[in-house]
């Protein structure tokens, strides 16, 4: 395969400032009061991303403190260019997160996330849900339906007109109506004591949706011990989010459930989690069996899946500069490891893929994620798909 790293800008940045930004000791403050005003413009991540065959274009969702979030890739031209979200923005609408997606008409909708404190809570109006027609290139927030929360993650139910979304924080689910405009919340997703969202939501070939909750142990001076993170279930027509006991076996086996962190509806539209492991599991929508697929790649972490045009599952897992490429036929349970995301001519490897879109002729783009010494890059991979 072939692999081109895409930059909309290619900032490199001070070593000596790489630890205290990204491990935790900055406070948000730090970034946006202008003292760093690199980490304020150039420090962006592709966290989602979809590409659009008609226009040969591949939409792009980033996290960027300036607001400056939405961009466009020309695949005939190899240019990027800015959407000017910016126009439309709140100061605090830094990232779309995991939320691109089409509806029956061709609009694209997203989602706003962030990356404030709660001490700007009152002052940050709440995420927006965003719509965009590829079109015309109008860009309209439609709402802000939840105050002061943002919305981490976004999936939409097109033949009902739903989107779900994820917010934080705190964490918790909600449902919109695209025709009313009425939002529901449907409960808290976690106790605060470990983030229990995975990275999406998902709809299964029944229009289930599915996700992770985490349980609470209020009661306990030990944690929340070895099964803290479990799966949950909702169907509209059933208006009632089924809380299940299991979770996604860790693959050092024993009573012990893995936080998800990436979900993708399959081919075959099961429900597919990747794991903080780097692990790949299965769940049937039918019989809500788990399965531990099994470790595609070196690495941990699997967050980004698509589905390719031949039918297969591909995906993406290793962290801190050592992102591969899987390919899994969910027909035979075949998993192939195909090799690292890396770019020879750059000299540059994939720091970690955070979601993943195939175009129609078998290219596969990969959004690369909280790099913590460079700008991020959008992926290019062709060649690794026969179509």
């Amino acid at each position: 395969m072939q692999v081109r790293c895409l930059k909309i800008v290619d900032a490199r940045f001070n070593q000596d400032e790489v630890h205290p930004a990204t491990e935790g000791t900055w406070d948000y403050a730090e970034f946006v009061d202008g003292r760093h005003d690199d980490w304020f413009n150039d420090w962006i991540s592709f966290d989602c991303i979809l590409a659009d065959d008609e226009r040969q274009t591949v939409w792009c969702g980033l996290t960027r403190l300036n607001t400056d979030i939405f961009w466009a890739y020309d695949r005939q031209r190899g240019t990027f260019r800015s959407l000017g979200y910016q126009k439309v923005a709140d100061r605090y609408d830094a990232k779309f997160h995991r939320s691109l997606t089409f509806d029956k008409d061709g609009k694209v909708w997203a989602a706003t996330a962030l990356l404030h404190e709660i001490d700007r809570y009152h002052e940050a109006p709440g995420g927006a849900i965003v719509r965009f027609d590829p079109q015309t290139e109008r860009i309209e927030i439609v709402d802000r339906p939840l105050p002061h929360l943002y919305i981490q993650s976004l999936v939409l139910d097109a033949d009902r007109g739903l989107l779900y979304g994820q917010a934080f924080t705190p964490e918790t689910l909600f449902v919109y109506d695209i025709k009313t405009g009425r939002c529901e919340n449907l409960g808290p997703l976690g106790s605060g004591l470990a983030m229990a969202q995975a990275e999406q939501l998902v709809i299964d070939r029944n229009g289930a949706v599915w996700g992770c909750w985490g349980v609470t142990r209020a009661w306990s001076n030990a944690g929340t011990g070895p099964t803290t993170f479990r799966l949950w279930r909702y169907h509209p027509d059933e208006k009632k989010r089924q809380f299940l006991d299991a979770g996604l076996p860790s693959i050092k086996g024993g009573e012990c459930y893995v936080k998800s962190d990436g979900e993708h509806a399959g081919p075959d539209g099961a429900v597919y989690m990747g794991t903080a492991e780097g692990t790949l599991c299965r769940i049937d929508p039918d019989t809500f069996e788990v399965d531990l697929v099994g470790k595609p790649a070196p690495g941990r972490r699997l967050t980004g899946m698509a589905n390719g045009p031949d039918g297969l599952l591909y995906g993406s897992c290793g962290r801190d500069g050592g992102a591969n490429l899987f390919r899994y036929d969910p027909a035979n349970g075949e998993m192939t490891h195909l090799g690292p995301i890396y770019d020879p001519t750059a000299g540059e490897q994939a720091w970690q893929v955070h979601d993943m879109t195939i175009a129609a002729d078998g290219t596969i783009y990969a959004g690369e994620n909280d790099v913590p010494h460079r700008s991020g890059y959008l992926w290019e991979i062709s060649g690794a798909i026969d179509v």
